[in-house]
């Protein structure tokens, strides 16, 4: 076999190639790269002396010494878990607390099981020593013989389910030749049931219907998640198995023709910045391809451009973001993230992600720091990463090159999202505007907010979205977090989007750039009709214009078939100074500062401050303690404060401007002054004394 680092160095040469000749469609047989003889993941029968080597080399000693080391004082010589009892009814609209708490803590224990017989079978490949195989037998053995109608049962836990089939039969895969045959059988007749099930839940959450890019068919997101290791355990199970080949061809051709419902060619995820992590989990499945010098691997435009939906949304620090969020409502470049855009980059030879993957500043132990210390639900683990270092770190590491040279604004046209900020590349500078209207509606982890908007400056958050998600479907969840009343955004008479529905759509009519701006429009139009008692509402629009670089315009458009009010609500962490006489609002956040000047056309507004919410956080999430007892949050779910501008008088059409002026000197915000001269014609004077007058309808915008 030749140098597996020439091999990957080859693969995308070869896809690219093969592409532009117009050759062999590239994946037309998915087993053409399939070995003749397992192990056929992970660690190839020709690669032992070569996984060997680099668990030696400096790359790989620095994951494997922690990794072993952790193992012989942790876990050598400990008996295997014992199955989790199952907790009563699954469903999940009936959790409770106390159920969460069971739920999680199975996951924990599933996890815990596997990446430990994966440590051990890692460690026996490296040392041959067979003490670490007689343990990886053990727990292997173990995990196939918890019941398949227990807690481990795809249809009652899935997340246990996941944790158990995205490594044990690899596990398998390298340890089957050292097993008695009564033990194959039993491990085969497990995995046999375990795997057909898992199919039977695949297609009957109809993966197999799925459009790229699309939820006409509704795409289940566990589901979706789940297609890595439908693939990889195929290939695991090749021989033993008939129906393995079957399972391994729809995961291929699924990820060459159709991945990812959630995205497209621009590389979004419609799911959010959170969700995207799942990305390192479909990764796993491209890895294997590259393990088997498969060209399809990495080769779409998604894969070549979902590291910029990281690039232009997420920041080294914390912030609050669009869709579900576990951490305290909040997300950052977290060391998964870092760690996958890396990867990214080598593989793609991308020095700008490579960049930005340098931005990195999360206090908490990167992969290579992990060990084994702490095996809860949370993935991947550090042996995961030294596994993925084996397929791609020898890959030579592409030149960083200067994130300046990118565009500072960015339109992810497949989901309807758009990221205006002053500096890419200094995000401690950075001015950072996020706006969505996405054909993807609330559908999933998203929520109620076509055409909202979150506003950071210099590292702060500002105008943020509010709310938490301290477990899916919580009451604070349901009741405010989803909701649009928890966004930047307006309601008509009180009423917002309908949650949950994939038919609360927005739509970016327009993103433009010009010599001294950037303007996109947002069409909430549909999403707001979906909570309408009588079909009255005819143009829901939002325009956002980035002005210099430096502050914010935005224009809301709105009309309904008679008259009636409208809220435009603004959420912070921090109390808003409020002057309804001078219809401005100041947010505060440390050393930064945010001046907003509200202007309705030809009517008045009465303002509104309040903190709390109207369904208070789970009080298990809003102390220190209960932090420390949960190792994924980083800071407790505080309140938070909202604003809400009320219409004084009731209007068929209603037009409002406001302006934005991000600043690190909260005093020149008394010489930000605004006023509309007319409905389509605003003057803001600014505080560096430049004076700009804007003409912004539904069609053009001028700014003199």
């Amino acid at each position: 076999m030749k140098s597996l680092t020439k091999s990957l160095a080859l693969l995308l040469t070869l896809t690219a190639a093969t592409a532009a000749a117009g050759g062999p469609e590239v994946g037309a047989d998915p087993f053409a790269h399939v070995p003749a003889e397992a192990p056929r993941t992970w660690v190839l029968g020709d690669q032992r002396d070569e996984f060997r080597a680099f668990v030696r080399s400096p790359a790989g000693a620095a994951y494997f010494s922690r990794i072993k080391s952790d193992f012989d004082a942790q876990y050598l010589g400990k008996p295997p878990p014992e199955e989790p009892d199952t907790y009563g009814d699954p469903d999940p609209r009936k959790r409770t607390p106390e159920i969460v708490e069971l739920w999680r803590a199975a996951q924990d224990v599933g996890n815990r099981l596997a990446t430990i017989a994966e440590a051990a079978t890692l460690i026996w490949l490296a040392t041959g020593e067979d003490v670490y195989l007689d343990q990886a037998k053990e727990y292997l053995l173990a995990g196939v013989r918890w019941s398949q109608d227990g807690v481990s049962s795809i249809h009652y836990n899935d997340e246990v389910h996941f944790r158990l089939w995205r490594k044990l039969p690899m596990i398998y895969d390298q340890i089957r030749g050292h097993l008695g045959e009564n033990e194959r059988a039993e491990v085969v007749d497990s995995f046999r049931v375990r795997g057909e099930r898992h199919m039977e839940l695949i297609r009957s959450r109809r993966v197999q219907d799925l459009k790229r890019n699309s939820i006409e068919v509704n795409p289940a997101s566990h589901a979706v998640r789940f297609m890595a290791c439908t693939g990889i355990a195929a290939l695991a199970l090749w021989d033993e198995i008939p129906e393995a080949r079957d399972w391994y061809r729809f995961a291929y051709e699924w990820y060459r023709d159709v991945f990812t419902p959630w995205g497209g060619d621009d590389g979004g995820w419609a799911e959010g910045v959170a969700y995207w992590r799942g990305v390192i989990e479909h990764g796993d499945f491209q890895d294997t391809l590259m393990l088997l010098e498969d060209p399809v691997a990495y080769g779409t435009d998604f894969w070549k451009n979902t590291g910029y939906f990281m690039v232009y949304f997420v920041m080294p620090h914390h912030t609050t973001h669009f869709g579900d969020l576990s951490n305290a409502g909040r997300f950052n470049m977290e060391p998964s993230v870092k760690h996958f855009v890396d990867h990214l980059a080598r593989v793609l030879g991308d020095g700008y992600l490579a960049s930005y993957a340098a931005q990195y500043t999360d206090p908490r132990p990167l992969p290579v720091e992990m060990g084994l210390d702490n095996l809860n639900r949370m993935y991947p683990t550090a042996t995961e990463y030294l596994r993925r270092e084996f397929v791609a770190t020898r890959l030579e590491a592409p030149e960083p090159r200067p994130l300046s040279d990118l565009p500072n604004t960015r339109y992810f046209k497949d989901i309807g999202w758009v990221s205006m900020r002053s500096s890419v590349a200094d995000p401690q500078e950075d001015i950072q505007l996020f706006f969505k209207s996405s054909p993807y509606g609330s559908f999933s982890h998203s929520h109620a907010d076509q055409n909202a908007f979150i506003l950071n400056a210099y590292g702060r958050n500002l105008a943020i979205n509010s709310g938490y998600r301290e477990y899916h479907r919580s009451k604070q969840h349901r009741f405010w977090t989803r909701q649009t009343k928890s966004k930047n955004l307006i309601l008509i008479d009180q009423r917002g989007q309908d949650v949950q529905d994939k038919y609360a759509t927005g739509e970016i009519l327009r993103y433009e750039t010009g010599d001294r701006y950037v303007w996109t429009t947002g069409d909430a139009t549909t999403a707001y009709r979906t909570l309408e008692t009588r079909k009255r509402i005819e143009e829901v629009r939002r325009d956002v214009v980035f002005i210099d670089n430096r502050y914010f315009v935005i224009r809301e458009n709105v009309r309904v078939a008679r008259p009636f009010m409208l809220s435009w609500l603004l959420h912070a962490m921090e109390k808003m100074d409020t002057d309804e006489a001078n219809q401005s609002i100041t947010i505060s956040k440390e050393d930064a500062h945010l001046g907003v000047r509200l202007l309705p056309w030809d009517n008045s507004f009465l303002y509104r401050q309040w903190t709390g919410f109207s369904m208070p956080v789970d009080p298990d999430y809003v102390t220190e303690e209960g932090v420390a007892a949960r190792p994924w949050l980083t800071a407790p779910n505080v309140d938070q404060w909202h604003f809400s501008a009320e219409l004084n008088q009731a209007r068929e059409h209603v037009v409002v401007f406001s302006v934005f002026w991000p600043t690190r000197d909260k005093g020149e915000l008394e010489r930000l002054h605004a006023e509309l001269e007319a409905e389509d014609t605003l003057v803001v004077r600014r505080p560096d004394g430049q004076v700009d007058r804007i003409t912004l309808d539904n069609n053009s915008f001028v700014i003199e």
